[in-house]
């Protein structure tokens, strides 16, 4: 069996194509919406997709079975419990699946959500005993993805799942698996994961501290299971019932440029994809500094409306199409087109980019300083006086910074405190975002406290 991982560091997902070259069939594991990087992969390795298995219903990006059914004569095959509300083979427990001369076996892994499956495969012409474990979230690199993304009345019951599914089902499969698993780094459906993108299971056995805990106790898994997960992205709720429905396929008609009259809408979202020395100069009043890299998406999630329609200030076409391709990967279809970021002859906002040093003297004559960082982040140290609200829980919890005080906003390096800056002044505060981040801060010296 070949096998291909696709990555997507904008959201730490990893999906694959697994091939039978020589029945010229293959099979595709969690694909993303946008399909055509699977259908050319399988072009170049002379095969033809004939399934397209899903571990469980996705939090974080939408699924792309659905697009490789309408496009290909492709079988979903997806957990029973799923209940997909479109076509598909639903499996139970050890159903299997031929795939050329490729044997796909299901293993219920609930845990992360409750219908989660994994996927073991035998490549029969190797031996009967599967090599292969395609894990989803059941077992990652270093980690288990999360537990308590569909709320807190679920939380306890699915972290007793994932204590058996790693205990009993995952670790006591054989050593020489190799797992390939769905989330990686950059995912927020997992803490901190290790920076390989596949593993195997005995590695996992013996370096992996959630599956350590697993084999000792319950009480020592729940507590390191918990640790320091990052905040829960505003619009995951969303995505998981888009890919119960099914989506289409990404849309790649051109992206229109938008007069100024279009900017009349009062509900449309400005996103100015440039780096913050350039936004703070000077951007349109009430925009977004959503920087165009590959955490693009990820950060729109975590901080715009679920369905909002955007504009994506910019005067490169190919760079707004592509921003527009990220988007659609979580479900934000509503892109109306883009615009120059700062038109001429018209007045601009700014937010200054302010120096470690400046902002430690601003901070002692009466400024607020706003840690935009995670949880585990701040743990590690963080500026006198400073308060602690991560960057996608900002909107919610805006009410609790006043309204009297000046804010220097900061996280590791400048990038998202600075979309927090840009968000505190669409909401009318005075707001300066630190320039380089908290690393800047540490470079000058200037005093740390604590987590």
């Amino acid at each position: 069996m070949l096998v291909q991982q696709l990555f997507d560091a904008g959201l730490g997902h990893a999906s694959y194509l697994c091939a039978d070259p020589e029945a010229g069939v293959a099979f595709a594991v969690d694909p993303g919406r946008d399909v055509e990087p699977y259908l050319a992969a399988a072009d170049r390795l002379g095969v033809l997709i004939t399934h397209s298995f899903e571990t469980h219903l996705h939090n974080d990006y939408l699924s792309g079975s659905c697009a490789l059914a309408e496009l290909r004569p492709v079988t979903v095959v997806a957990p029973v419990d799923a209940e997909l509300r479109y076509p598909h083979r639903g499996m139970a427990d050890g159903d299997t699946v031929r795939v050329g001369e490729l044997e796909v076996r299901a293993v219920a892994t609930p845990g992360h959500t409750p219908e989660h499956m994994a996927w073991l495969v035998a490549d029969l012409r190797r031996a009967d005993e599967p090599q292969y474990l395609f894990s989803g979230g059941a077992l990652l690199v270093g980690h288990i993805a999360r537990v308590d993304l569909l709320g807190r009345e679920l939380e306890e019951r699915l972290t007793r799942d994932a204590f058996a599914t790693l205990r009993d089902r995952v670790l006591s499969l054989p050593d020489h698996l190799a797992v390939f698993p769905t989330h990686g780094g950059g995912s927020s459906c997992s803490g901190a994961v290790a920076g390989s993108r596949w593993t195997t299971l005995g590695f996992e056995r013996h370096h992996n501290h959630v599956a350590r805990a697993a084999m000792s106790d319950f009480d020592s898994f729940r507590r390191v299971i918990s640790h320091e997960l990052p905040a829960v992205p505003a619009y995951y709720p969303h995505v998981r019932e888009r890919n119960q429905r099914g989506t289409g396929a990404v849309a790649r008609a051109p992206l229109r440029q938008l007069a100024e009259a279009a900017l009349a809408d009062e509900q449309l979202v400005l996103l100015d994809p440039r780096p913050p020395h350039i936004f703070g100069l000077g951007h349109r009043a009430g925009a977004l500094n959503v920087v165009g890299n590959d955490g693009f998406a990820s950060r729109v999630g975590a901080t715009v409306r679920f369905g909002a329609p955007c504009a994506i200030l910019t005067e490169n076409a190919e760079q707004a199409e592509r921003l527009r391709d990220q988007l659609a990967e979580i479900g934000y279809d509503d892109v109306r087109g883009y615009i120059t970021p700062a038109p001429s002859g018209r007045a601009l906002a700014q937010i200054q980019q302010i120096e470690a040093r400046a902002a430690a003297e601003r901070a002692t004559a009466g400024d607020l300083m706003l840690d935009v960082r995670e949880a585990g982040e701040w743990a590690g140290g963080h500026a006198p006086g400073a308060i602690h609200i991560p960057y996608p829980d900002l909107s919610r919890r805006m009410g609790e910074i006043p309204r009297d005080r000046p804010i220097v906003a900061y996280c590791a390096s400048g990038v998202r405190s600075s979309l927090a800056a840009s968000l505190l002044a669409a909401d009318g505060r005075e707001a300066r975002n630190l320039r380089g981040g908290f690393a800047a801060w540490q470079r000058a010296g200037l005093d740390i406290v604590p987590g």
